[in-house]
């Protein structure tokens, strides 16, 4: 090998070890601030406390990291709050459950855009409907809720995406049901289920395998109804591995209806399931923020999706390892909501709409 490519060789690792010590002082004796856009106790605190005692040690310079949880608004108090406060200095990430219909529809409420932050990483989460065993005339399968007359089902605020795909498989099923929807947090409509307040509502993966499940499940209080997971490569729609045992919203509507169920209505639900459910949780940083740091991050989310002692708390935490989607898929996820088919767009404004009356 000649001198000149030796050179070019010594020069190049001098950088990059430069790179690295420059990047650990930037962290080194600092607290980062993790703000969580929903409240403590919640399914979305669960896996953001998670992420956030073991990201830590990935991040050159390993500094402390504290939460902030942020809720109200559907998630979207604490998106303006990384978007308009939080400085870009690499110092504040958001772990967020992004609000899809805010972003597709341009809500006045969610005063930045996602793809105005720095995309760091994602996390894979189905959801879970679940219902009270002794809503009238008593639900001992899935299908049992077409028996059932008004029950009341609670969601988040009337513009989050919790609310409105429930109202809108809700009524794909064809039940007779209440809405009631403006809980601040999934905990708080958990805790109104257990009160009896309303007989259904949805949660994602670890609020019914860290919360719901172990508490009014194994009780006999609350039955799973169906599953809502993220469409697969191929486009099939199967059971998420971490809830086999639970139907996916399609084999209950065949169970039903005996048939496939379709239309624009489900077209719009199966846009919102496949979006958010492959990306349930998103990680950010600020509008602006320095690539460095943001390269710093996404190498430290990427370690962590092979951290043996995270694997292993969100297993024992959630029943099935963590999915973290790359910073630059997470991206490409993003811009997929430019291209929403304008009959699909509607409807689901429709629905909005329906909800805020």
């Amino acid at each position: 090998m000649s001198g000149k490519f030796i050179a070019c060789g010594a020069a190049l690792a001098a950088a990059l070890l430069a790179g690295g010590a420059a990047a650990a002082q930037t962290y080194k004796g600092k607290t980062v601030t993790m703000i969580i856009n929903y409240p403590a106790g919640g399914p979305a605190d669960i896996d953001g406390r998670l992420v956030a005692r073991h990201l830590a040690r990935h991040i050159p310079g390993k500094p402390r990291i504290i939460v902030k949880n942020l809720g109200g608004g559907g998630g979207m108090i604490g998106t303006n709050y990384l978007g308009e406060v939080a400085r870009p200095d690499g110092m504040t990430m958001g772990f967020f459950t992004w609000n899809v219909i805010a972003a597709l529809l341009g809500d006045p409420g969610l005063r930045v855009r996602y793809t105005d932050f720095a995309m760091i990483s994602g996390l894979q989460n189905p959801l879970v409907f679940y219902m009270r065993r002794d809503t009238p005339p008593g639900i001992d399968t899935a299908a049992d809720i077409m028996k059932a007359k008004g029950f009341k089902a609670l969601s988040l605020s009337a513009v989050s995406t919790n609310t409105i795909h429930q109202a809108l498989a809700l009524d794909i099923l064809g039940v007779s049901y209440q809405k009631v929807a403006g809980y601040r947090g999934l905990k708080d409509v958990q805790t109104a289920i257990l009160q009896n307040e309303g007989q259904l509502t949805n949660t994602s993966l670890p609020g019914w395998t860290a919360s719901v499940a172990p508490t009014m499940g194994r009780k006999g209080i609350v039955l799973p109804l169906w599953q809502l997971n993220a469409a697969g490569a191929d486009g099939a729609l199967r059971r998420s591995p971490a809830v086999p045992d639970i139907a996916t919203f399609e084999e209950v509507y065949r169970t039903v209806h005996g048939r496939a169920p379709s239309g624009v209505s489900y077209d719009a639900l199966r846009l919102l399931v496949d979006t958010l459910t492959s990306m349930f949780r998103t990680t950010f940083m600020p509008p602006g923020a320095a690539k460095a740091a943001v390269n710093d991050m996404r190498a430290a989310f990427d370690a962590l999706a092979q951290d043996k002692a995270f694997i292993g708390d969100y297993r024992k935490a959630v029943k099935i390892p963590p999915s973290l989607v790359s910073g630059a898929d997470g991206e490409i996820k993003l811009q997929k909501l430019a291209t929403v088919r304008p009959e699909i767009r509607t409807e689901i404004a429709r629905y909005t709409g329906m909800m805020r009356k």
